[in-house]
């Protein structure tokens, strides 16, 4: 009773009623996500931004693990898609990133280790204008990973990149280029170190 007590008067704080009416429009928001993909499996810790502008879908036995941030866009840079086909595991802390007009399709039954990037656009780069303004160059945008590829620990997938179906990245590599079905690349830039027999 004490605690409950506790907690009431906590709400004499503007600061403590904002943070607890942000925590529920976050539930709120997930729910709403979950009832939209019903198969899928996404943690409580799951950071959704840019929805429901910004479109998502998730395919019957895709878990989400805590700490991701799917960036579906924003309104200065515009909005894209994220699908992830059945079975996918995304794995803990990774980041996807989307904006106007780009997708990220990720195939089914892939791993997707923790703290991975996964960057569908970059900004322009001319120096007339400041870089926290430049828009998204749309000459190089998407990422495509075909069925049954693993992506190891801290790797970062750039913009234009199709990863086919049965392929590995290695662990903190940096994909610049696509990679064909069943091979093996690691590096930074990424390249090719074998393949899957």
């Amino acid at each position: 009773m004490l605690s409950i007590l506790r907690g009431v008067w906590q709400f004499r704080h503007p600061e403590a009623v904002r943070i607890l009416g942000d925590l529920r429009q976050a539930v709120v928001d997930m729910n709403k996500i979950r009832a939209s993909c019903p198969h899928a499996r996404i943690h409580n810790d799951v950071v959704v931004q840019g929805w429901p502008k910004g479109q998502l879908y998730l395919a019957e036995g895709v878990m989400i693990e805590k700490g991701c941030v799917l960036a579906l866009g924003d309104e200065f840079n515009g909005y894209g898609r994220l699908n992830v086909g059945a079975n996918t595991w995304i794995g803990q802390y990774n980041n996807f990133r989307l904006s106007s007009g780009t997708q990220i399709s990720i195939g089914k039954g892939c791993l997707i280790a923790q703290f991975c990037s996964l960057i569908a656009a970059n900004h322009k780069l001319q120096k007339s204008v400041p870089i926290q303004q430049s828009t998204c160059d749309p000459s190089k945008v998407n990422i495509e990973i075909g069925d049954d590829v693993w992506i190891a620990a801290g790797a970062a997938i750039m913009p234009a990149v199709t990863i086919g179906t049965g392929a590995i990245v290695g662990s903190n590599s940096v994909v610049t280029k696509s990679i064909p079905e069943y091979e093996i690349w690691a590096g930074v830039p990424a390249h090719r170190i074998g393949e899957r027999i």
